[in-house]
């Protein structure tokens, strides 16, 4: 729809008239020669009289049509993209904002973080509101959308207040469940005569938009993985989305650090392991360890382009008592994810038993120092009456038959939150499985491996189990075991589990859940009798999975250490929820298709953004094209004028030709 916005300068059209009053009035001007004859200039006279009056019809379209140009020009032409729509600014407007406020906003670019960028181009979409404009404001969230302003409202010095207030959190979003909440919401409001309008500021990371969130917190239309239900019609309205992020993004971010073993003796050395990501090319970094806020380690780390890296560190011995490990990298854009925080507890004394017939393997994977008796050895006899208050863990090593009042004495154990761990052996039987309902299982039979079937591989059946779910087996082992004997396990009873399997088919440790404790079974011996498990590199780290898993031996927290509650930056450090530090933008497609609004404009800066959405609501200003065409005319015109003056000098000249020859 074509409108002006100086209309008055129409009335100039009248102009146009002008050229063809002169052309009418204009006496065509004769040129005398002197000849012997007439016969040559009548000649000339018959073959230029056609192209004169062509040249004179074209010279008078084009001075008209200079003059209609101008005019249009003069009269600002826009192109509005609406036919409903009549004058600029005449319609009151709803606005949304919604910010995606994920921790990939924290990324620094060249005028500040995207969240600067973004709230600047709401500011200055705030300034360009009528006073009677309504504005809501929603925040993306994780577990579900924030409203800041739910309802609209004209109240823009409100407005302004929280808009400064926002800021990026540590941690992931959901964009999807925000604007559905933000149309649903809107769609509500039953007043007419407001156009509505809605804009999504964000860095244009895939992450956000694949993000699912509770059905709870989803409007109607919404279904409970955060997509649109399939009878949801798309919304008609227009988006703008301001994609307000790097296009091509680097970042450098610590993924994991995973210090073993978990629970530490005094004077006792420990490794770390840490997990570095990366998107970008190469780089050179430096990795250092901070402990209780002195640094101790640094190391040089290349790292590979797109790519993972693994670092190993050594942790220096620590006295006893609660220490906080700062793992951190060389800052770069996105600084969040730049550190990791470990709590780790250090002890005088493993809160760990071991009974039984041969513990020489579990003693020595608890301490591997062995410098002192740091775990405490019990008779199976003494297991009916040992104090186990200050104990959280049991191991049991070929320990059966046990008691009655020792059976009994380990199941209270159990149940008030420690965990057991029995291994089988010589004196074992089946019976022994059978008549303890305590125990995952029962044991069918006692299986002899062959030599050609006893390589088997350890696999993890459920990754989000809780006993392993933070467990990695050491750097470039592979967790194969070589079995001579086992345990045949029969049917799981209540509340139990496969946590490892050897091979595809043979369940290698079981766990049970009991009150508030944990039994855990293992389909072969602690010694080398049955199997070579003792004496593979996963032993320890299994061992110590195991030790942590009772709520004596839980490993120490970050709370616990600094005393108090952590503010939203400390928990994000001890996270391991860092799926949005691989920045991965998105084409501008996407965001269009995944908006699921029919009309969506996606922009990369706040200037772009206001360009478009002048046009968008004022319409595409033509006084450019009209004038650069007036430009143009401007010069055909004079060509056609010097070319017409000319024509009477041309005719002589052609006529003394003739009389010459």
């Amino acid at each position: 729809m074509l409108t002006f916005f100086d209309p008055m300068f129409l009335w100039a059209l009248a102009a146009a008239a002008v050229p063809l009053l002169l052309h009418l009035l204009q006496r065509r001007k004769t040129v005398r020669v002197l000849f012997p004859t007439l016969r040559f200039l009548k000649l000339a006279e018959r073959r230029s009289a056609s192209r004169i009056r062509l040249e004179n019809l074209l010279l008078w379209l084009v001075r008209t049509l200079l003059i209609v140009v101008l005019a249009l020009a003069f009269a600002a032409p826009v192109l509005r993209n609406s036919a409903a729509a009549k004058w600029a600014g005449s319609n009151r407007r709803d606005i949304v904002l919604v910010f995606d406020v994920s921790y990939s906003m924290g990324y620094e670019t060249g005028r500040g973080t995207v969240m600067d960028v973004a709230k600047e181009a709401a500011l200055e979409l705030l300034n360009s509101l009528a006073p009677d404009d309504r504005v809501c404001i929603y925040l993306t969230g994780v577990d579900k959308p924030v409203p800041l302003i739910e309802k609209p409202t004209s109240d823009h010095a409100l407005v302004l207040r929280l808009l400064r207030e926002i800021q990026w959190q540590p941690e992931t979003s959901a964009i999807e469940p925000a604007l559905s909440l933000a149309h649903f919401n809107l769609s509500q409001q039953k007043e007419l005569g407001r156009d509505r309008e809605y804009f999504l500021l964000t860095d244009g990371q895939s992450l956000p938009w694949r993000n699912k969130v509770a059905a709870a917190s989803l409007p109607p239309i919404m279904d409970a993985d955060g997509g649109r239900d399939a009878a949801a019609v798309f919304r008609k309205e227009k988006l703008f989305i301001l994609a307000a992020g790097v296009a091509l993004p680097e970042n450098t971010w610590i993924a994991s650090a995973t210090v073993t073993p978990v629970t530490l003796l005094e004077r006792q050395t420990a490794r770390a392991e840490i997990m570095l990501g990366r998107v970008g090319n190469s780089r050179d970094i430096t990795l250092a360890l901070d402990i209780d806020g002195m640094e101790d380690v640094t190391r040089a780390v290349t790292l590979n382009a797109d790519a993972p890296t693994t670092v190993e560190i050594p942790v220096p011995e620590l006295p006893e008592g609660l220490h906080l490990l700062r793992f951190r990298i060389t800052p770069d854009a996105l600084p969040v994810d730049d550190s990791f925080i470990v709590p780790l507890r250090v002890i005088r004394k493993l809160p760990a038993a071991v009974s039984g017939s041969d513990t020489r393997f579990l003693r020595a994977a608890l301490d591997p120092s062995s410098t002192r008796d740091t775990v405490t050895t019990l008779s199976p006899d003494e297991l009916g009456s040992a104090n186990l208050d200050d104990i959280g863990t049991v191991f049991l090593a070929d320990a059966f038959p046990l008691s009655g009042q020792a059976q009994l004495a380990l199941e209270a154990f159990v149940r008030r939150g420690g965990a057991l761990a029995v291994f089988p052996g010589g004196f074992t039987t089946p019976q022994h499985y059978a008549s303890w309902a305590l125990l995952p299982a029962g044991v069918r039979d006692i299986q002899r491996i062959p030599v050609d079937e006893a390589l088997r591989a350890l696999h993890r059946l459920n990754r989000d189990d809780g006993i392993f779910e933070n467990f990695r087996f050491p750097r470039g082992v592979i967790p194969t075991v070589a079995l001579k004997r086992t345990l045949v396990f029969d049917s799981l009873r209540e509340d139990t589990e496969t946590i490892l399997s050897a091979g595809d088919d043979l369940p290698f440790l079981l766990m049970r859940r009991e009150g508030l404790g944990k039994v855990f079974a293992f389909s072969v011996s602690a010694d080398r009798e049955w199997s070579t498990f003792p004496l593979t590199a996963f032993f320890v780290p299994i061992v110590h999975q195991v030790l942590r898993s009772s709520a004596v031996s839980a490993p120490a927290t970050v709370q616990e250490v600094l005393g108090r509650e952590l503010t939203p930056f400390e928990e994000f450090s001890a996270s391991r929820e860092r799926d949005e530090s691989f920045l991965d933008t998105a084409l501008a497609h996407d965001l269009e298709t995944w908006s699921g609004f029919e009309d969506t404009t996606v922009v990369r800066t706040p200037e772009e953004l206001m360009i478009t959405l002048d046009i968008a609501r004022k319409g595409k200003s033509l006084a450019e094209i009209f004038l650069w065409g007036a430009l143009l005319l401007a010069l055909v015109e004079f060509w056609l004028s010097n070319r017409t003056l000319r024509q009477p000098t041309h005719s002589t000249n052609a006529l003394a030709s003739r009389k010459g020859n």
